[in-house]
């Protein structure tokens, strides 16, 4: 069941299926590592899928953080204005949502070597 409760981190609305996902508690870093590795394409080290808590706790110097500061911007790039960090699969290794394509249904970006690439074009939000 959908929940009527809008979740933000900071300006940006959460999509509501992560929401659903975060309170009935299965947004969880998954135990099979292969899986992981075959959505990212990187070895997890000490993957972590944040709850809401501690998305707004990772988010809060996150977005106090310009677009050149933003870990290695690299790639597609990131501007902390515009995304969300959701995870990540160990440290300077985060998987953030990307507002900039769309307010209702980011894309999903992942800091990889050498930069940040798009892991999905868009979070179906309903």
């Amino acid at each position: 069941m959908w929940s009527d409760r809008v979740e933000r981190i900071g300006p940006h609305v959460l999509p509501s299926l992560l929401v659903e996902l975060v309170n009935a508690g299965r947004w969880r870093t998954p135990d099979d590592e292969d899986l992981l590795h075959a959505v990212f394409t990187d070895e997890p080290q000490s993957a972590w899928f944040y709850g809401l808590a501690d998305m707004t706790r990772q988010n809060e110097f996150f977005h106090r953080m310009t677009p050149e500061d933003a870990f290695n911007n690299t790639g597609i790039g990131i501007d902390p204005n515009h995304a969300v960090l959701i995870g990540d699969l160990g440290a300077d290794m985060p998987i953030a949502l990307d507002y900039r394509t769309s307010a209702t249904s980011p894309r999903v970006l992942y800091l990889a070597e050498p930069g940040w690439i798009e892991v999905a074009k868009d979070w179906r939000v309903d």
